[in-house]
C-alpha cells in the first residue's frame, strides 16, 4: 500500500491540532497494525510532538537536511526515532529558531524519504498557509482542520477551507475536526456544522482532565487510558475511516493528483451534465460551435463551470461596484477565481490534481474576463505575432517562426466574446453590418479582426505584439538587422532632417525600425506621430500622438490618416512621422515633406525600393488629383532622400537589405543610388540565413549636407572592399 499523507491544520493555534496529530497517528496504529509516522513541521510549536510523546532524543529534520541528497529511504530509516509504542516520531527542528531555517524544498526531499517507510504519515503543520504547510498538503491523502466547538474558530476554519479552494486543494480533501466540544455547553453538537457551512468529520467532546493528565505524564490517552470517551472517540473515527473506505477514497483522490496535467486524465462528465451544457451552448449560439458530446471531457466540464458562474459571480455588477479603482482588474479577477473554484470543486471533483484545476480555473477565468486562450501567447515574450483562423486553429510567430499553437476557442460564440471585449472599451463595433475592425489592446498591441459573413471558416484575429520595452538601435545591431556603421548613418540622416521612407513587407520589422529612427529625432523637436493604431513608443518629452478612427454606428464620425495629416500641419511639427502611408494620405505628407517640414518618415508596404516608389505614385493617385505622373514623381523624387529596405527572410530574421539615395530625376523616371545591400550566400545546417551586408561604393549626395551641418558619419563607411571612393558617383 502506498504511503497516506494525512495533515492535520488550522486557522489558528490553539485548538488542538498537536493533541489530536499524536493521539489520532496511535489510534491509527492501534487499529490498523500498519507502519505509522509523526512528523512534527509546526515552525511555531516546535518540539510539541516529542514534549506529548516523551521523546527527548530523537533526531530533527534541521540536524540531517544538509547531507539528505545523500540519503536513501534505506539510509535514512535510523534517523526516525521509534516511540515505546512503535510509532515513528520526526521533529523539525530543537529550537524555533532552526525551525524558520528549514526550507520548503528540503522538507519535501524529506517527505520523499519518509513515504517509502511508512503505511501512514501524520503530519502536524502549523496554523494557516506557509511554505512548508503547502509542501505537506501538496501530498496529502487527507486535510484535516481543527477548531475549537466555538462560533470564532469554526468561521475562521471554514474561512481557511475556502483560502484552500482558492490555492486549487480539492475540497473533497479537506476534513473538519471539531475539537473540546462541551456537552454542556449552549452550542448543541449538531449546531456546529453551521458556521461550517457542512458536517464535520467528527466532533470529539471536551475532556479536560484526560488531555491535562496526558499531556503531564506524556503518557497519549488514546494509549494510557483507552476506556475513555474521549479515546473510544478516536478509535471510533479511525474504525469508520477504514471500514467505510475513506482512507481509500482520499488516496484515490491523491494518486489522482499524480497525473499529467496535459493528458487530462481524471476528468468525468455526467450525462446529466452533458444535457446542462448543450442547453447552455444553445442559448448562447456558438455559430459552427461543437456539440458537449464532440468535445473532450475538459472542455466540457469547462463550459459547465461558465453555464455555473452567473449563479455564484454577479461580474457586471462586481464591475459597478470596483468602479474605477486602480485594482480593478486585480480584484475582478481574485473575485472570479474565488467563484470560480467554487464551482469546480461542485461540478468537477473527479479533478484532483492541483495543477490541473489551477489551469482550468485560469482559463476559465481567461475566458470569462481576458482573452482566452490569447492570454498566455500575450504573456510569452518569445511570440511577437498571434493568428487565429477560426476557433481550431490558433498559430503564433515565435523567435520569428510561424508555428501553429495547442490552443483553440471552445466554439465561435467565445471567440466572437473575446473579439467583443477588445473593441467595445475602444468605442468600435464588429457586425454583420461592419464585420472588419482594426483596435488595439491596452498594452498597445495591433488587433485586427474580421468576422462572417467575410470570414468563411468562422471569426479571425490577428495581432501583432507590442514590445513592453521598445527595441533600441543597439538590439538590432545585436540581432543582425543591422551593421554598428549603418546604424550611426542613420542616426547622422535622422538628426540632418533627411527625408525617410522605410519599405517592406508584412511583418518584416517596418515599425520596429520606424520607432528606433524616430528615437534619434532630437528632443527640443515638437514631434507629431499618427497612426491607425497606435504602436509608437517615442521617449522624448515633446509628442503629440494622433490616432485614425473609423465611423460609428451610425456610418459618421470617421477620421482618416489623410484627416491627421492635413490637421498635424497646423499645428507646428518639427517632425511628422506616419505609421505607414496606405491611402490618399501619401499626397500630403509628400507635400509637407516637400514645404519646411524636412527630417519626417513614414513607411510602405512593398517588396523593393523601386517598388515603394511606385507604390507612393499609386497612392498618390488614389487622393484624386488630376496630376500627370511626372508631376507625381517630380514631387515624389524632390521630398524623399532616402529609401531603406527591410524584410523577413526565410530563417524568420528580420533585416535592412538596401539603403538608397533617391537622387533626382531623368526623363520620366526617378533616379537611386544604393548605398548598401545584403547579399545573401546561402544557408547553414541550422537553415539560418548566411549573408553579408556592406557597402557598394557609392558615395550619396546628401554627405555633404551632413558635413555642412557638422555631422561627422564613419570615415570610410561607403567604401566596398578593396575599393576607395570618391565625393560622388563609384570609385
Amino acid at each position: 500500500m502506498a504511503c497516506r499523507f494525512i495533515v492535520v491544520g488550522g486557522a489558528r493555534d490553539g485548538v488542538g491540532k498537536t493533541t489530536f496529530a499524536v493521539n489520532f497517528a496511535l489510534s491509527l496504529l492501534k487499529e490498523t497494525r500498519k507502519r505509522v509516522m509523526v512528523i512534527d513541521l509546526d515552525v511555531s510549536g516546535v518540539g510539541d510532538v516529542a514534549t506529548l510523546l516523551g521523546v527527548t532524543e530523537a533526531r530533527t529534520i534541521a540536524e540531517f537536511l544538509p547531507y539528505v541528497d545523500q540519503l536513501t529511504p534505506q539510509s535514512f530509516g535510523p534517523y526516525i526515532q521509534a516511540h515505546g509504542t512503535g510509532v515513528g516520531v520526526l521533529p523539525l527542528a530543537a529550537n524555533p529558531q532552526a525551525a524558520q531555517k528549514v526550507p520548503p524544498e528540503g522538507i519535501r526531499k524529506v517527505l520523499d524519504l519518509a513515504g517509502p517507510l511508512c503505511d501512514y504519515i501524520v503530519i502536524d503543520a502549523g496554523a494557516g498557509v506557509d511554505p512548508a504547510n503547502i509542501v505537506a498538503m501538496e501530498r496529502a491523502s487527507g486535510i484535516f482542520l481543527l477548531a475549537n466547538a466555538t462560533p470564532t474558530s469554526l468561521a475562521a476554519t471554514r474561512q481557511f477551507a475556502d483560502h484552500l479552494q482558492t490555492l486549487h486543494f480539492p475540497q473533497a480533501l479537506v476534513k473538519f475536526v471539531v475539537n473540546a466540544h462541551d456537552a454542556a455547553g449552549p452550542m448543541p453538537r449538531d449546531a456546529v456544522a453551521i458556521p461550517l457551512g457542512r458536517a464535520a468529520l467528527v466532533v470529539l467532546p471536551k475532556d479536560d482532565t484526560v488531555t491535562l493528565d496526558s499531556a503531564i505524564r506524556a503518557a497519549p490517552f488514546v494509549m494510557d487510558a483507552p476506556r475513555a470517551a474521549l479515546s473510544r472517540t478516536y478509535d471510533e473515527l479511525v474504525r469508520q475511516l477504514v471500514e467505510k473506505g475513506i482512507l481509500d477514497q482520499l488516496a484515490a483522490v491523491e494518486r489522482g493528483r499524480g497525473q499529467t496535467v496535459d493528458k487530462h486524465r481524471g476528468v468525468e462528465v455526467t450525462q446529466e451534465q452533458d444535457k446542462a451544457i448543450e442547453g447552455f451552448l444553445k442559448a448562447r449560439g456558438g455559430g459552427k460551435g461543437r456539440t458537449a458530446k464532440e468535445m473532450d471531457n475538459r472542455t466540457r466540464l469547462k463550459m459547465l463551470i461558465h453555464k455555473r458562474l452567473p449563479e455564484v459571480l454577479d461580474l457586471k455588477r462586481l464591475d459597478r461596484e470596483v468602479g474605477g479603482r486602480p485594482d480593478r482588474d486585480k480584484l475582478l479577477r481574485e473575485r472570479a477565481e474565488v467563484a470560480v473554484a467554487k464551482v469546480l470543486d461542485e461540478e468537477g471533483a473527479s479533478v484532483t490534481d492541483r495543477n490541473e484545476r489551477r489551469r482550468i480555473v485560469k482559463e476559465v477565468c481567461d475566458e470569462a474576463l481576458g482573452l482566452g486562450a490569447l492570454e498566455d501567447l500575450l504573456a510569452d515574450e518569445r511570440v511577437t505575432e498571434i493568428m487565429v483562423n477560426g476557433r481550431d486553429n490558433v498559430f503564433a510567430e515565435i523567435n520569428g517562426k510561424l508555428r501553429k499553437t495547442e490552443y483553440s476557442f471552445t466554439d465561435d460564440a467565445q471567440l466572437m466574446a473575446v473579439i467583443e471585449r477588445i473593441v467595445t472599451p475602444l468605442g468600435r463595433r464588429i457586425d454583420e453590418k461592419s464585420p472588419m475592425v482594426d483596435a488595439r489592446l491596452a498594452d498597445g498591441s495591433r488587433v485586427n479582426a474580421i468576422i462572417p459573413p467575410l470570414a468563411i471558416d468562422g471569426p479571425s484575429i490577428t495581432i501583432r505584439k507590442f514590445a513592453r520595452e521598445p527595441m533600441k538601435v543597439e538590439d538590432l545591431v545585436r540581432y543582425g538587422s543591422l551593421t554598428p556603421d549603418l546604424a550611426d548613418l542613420l542616426r547622422a540622416c535622422v538628426q540632418a532632417r533627411l527625408n525617410i521612407v522605410i519599405s517592406g513587407g508584412t511583418g518584416s520589422g517596418k515599425t520596429t525600425l520606424l520607432n528606433v529612427l524616430s528615437s534619434f529625432i532630437p528632443e527640443d523637436d515638437r514631434i507629431v506621430t499618427i497612426e491607425d493604431a497606435a504602436e509608437l513608443q517615442l521617449r522624448q518629452p515633446h509628442v503629440v500622438r494622433l490616432e485614425s478612427r473609423p465611423a460609428n454606428i451610425e456610418g459618421v464620425g470617421e477620421v482618416k490618416i489623410r484627416d491627421l495629416v492635413k490637421n498635424s500641419l497646423r499645428m507646428r511639427p518639427d517632425r511628422i512621422v506616419v505609421g505607414e502611408c496606405r491611402g490618399a494620405e501619401a499626397v500630403d505628407m509628400l507635400q509637407a515633406m516637400n514645404t519646411g517640414h524636412d527630417g519626417s518618415l513614414t513607411t510602405v508596404h512593398a517588396n523593393t525600393p523601386r517598388d515603394a516608389l511606385s507604390r507612393l505614385e499609386t497612392l498618390v493617385m488614389f487622393a484624386g488629383l488630376d496630376l500627370p505622373s511626372r508631376a507625381i514623381r517630380e514631387q515624389i523624387a524632390s521630398a524623399i532622400n532616402i529609401i531603406v529596405q527591410v524584410s523577413r527572410l526565410s530563417d524568420g530574421s528580420r533585416r535592412i537589405l538596401s539603403v538608397c539615395e533617391v537622387s533626382g530625376m531623368e526623363a520620366q523616371t526617378i533616379t537611386m543610388q544604393e548605398c548598401f545591400a545584403f547579399k545573401q550566400t546561402g544557408v547553414d545546417a541550422q537553415r539560418k540565413v548566411i549573408g553579408t551586408f556592406g557597402p557598394t561604393g557609392f558615395v550619396p549626395k546628401f554627405v555633404s549636407k551632413l558635413g555642412e551641418l557638422g555631422i561627422e558619419v564613419p570615415k570610410g563607411i561607403f567604401a566596398a572592399p578593396g575599393q576607395a571612393t570618391t565625393p560622388r558617383g563609384r570609385a
